[in-house]
């Protein structure tokens, strides 16, 4: 019974010191430049090469990759940087 109350006693001390720790540290500024800033997006690559599986074809096809020619395009392009006319990508 006296080592309930020692651990109940422990345990609630412990719990105090780890609030205290957490008041106690800094908290980030809005005005931080590491946080402010945001990192870059990246893109897809507006040509990628047709992979020579068929299966991967086929599953990069059904992922909205459109083909062209002897490369595919990623979802959301227009235009073949490839072609020197305006060719519409389809």
């Amino acid at each position: 019974m006296k080592y309930l109350i020692v651990v109940i006693a422990l345990t609630a001390c412990a719990c105090d010191r780890q609030a205290e720790e957490r008041t106690a540290a800094p908290t980030p500024a809005a005005s931080d430049p590491v946080i402010a800033t945001q990192a870059p997006s990246s893109k897809p690559p507006a040509v990628v090469p047709k992979p020579t599986d068929q299966a991967e074809l086929d599953r990069m096809i059904l992922a909205g990759y459109t083909p062209h020619g002897s490369h595919l395009h990623p979802p959301g392009v227009k235009e073949c940087p490839l072609v020197q006319g305006s060719e519409a990508v389809m």
